[in-house]
């Protein structure tokens, strides 16, 4: 989007998404996709083959600064199965959850459309 477009957009009102397409491509941002997402810090609706893709703004999966509950090891994979396409829910965790006998992630495979493999 050129410079004067995003202008003439925010000249109409709040920005709150970005609408891109892949005709005829893949159903996923691609890298350059990505980095600009993070830099417009917006949710980009992606248009392919007919059909509505949603992706919400989330970082790098790289370089993150470790923080509970919000930039955490579920919080990364959470992100990473976004990015595919795949959402899982955002499950509430308390501080040291793994030290009073929980476990996160195997609790919660059945609702997030996981199992455990024996």
């Amino acid at each position: 989007m050129s410079p004067e477009d995003w202008l003439q957009a925010e000249m109409q009102g709040e920005i709150v998404a970005l609408v891109h397409s892949h005709p005829g491509g893949l159903p996923w941002l691609s890298e350059a996709d990505r980095r600009l997402q993070v830099q417009s810090d917006l949710p980009w609706w992606l248009v392919c083959r007919g059909t509505i893709h949603k992706f919400r703004c989330v970082p790098h999966l790289t370089g993150r600064r470790f923080e509970h509950g919000v930039t955490d090891c579920y919080t990364l994979f959470r992100d990473a199965y976004h990015l595919a396409g795949i959402e899982m829910p955002d499950f509430h965790r308390e501080d040291d959850w793994w030290r009073n006998g929980q476990n996160l992630y195997l609790d919660n495979l059945e609702a997030t459309g996981l199992y455990q493999v024996p």
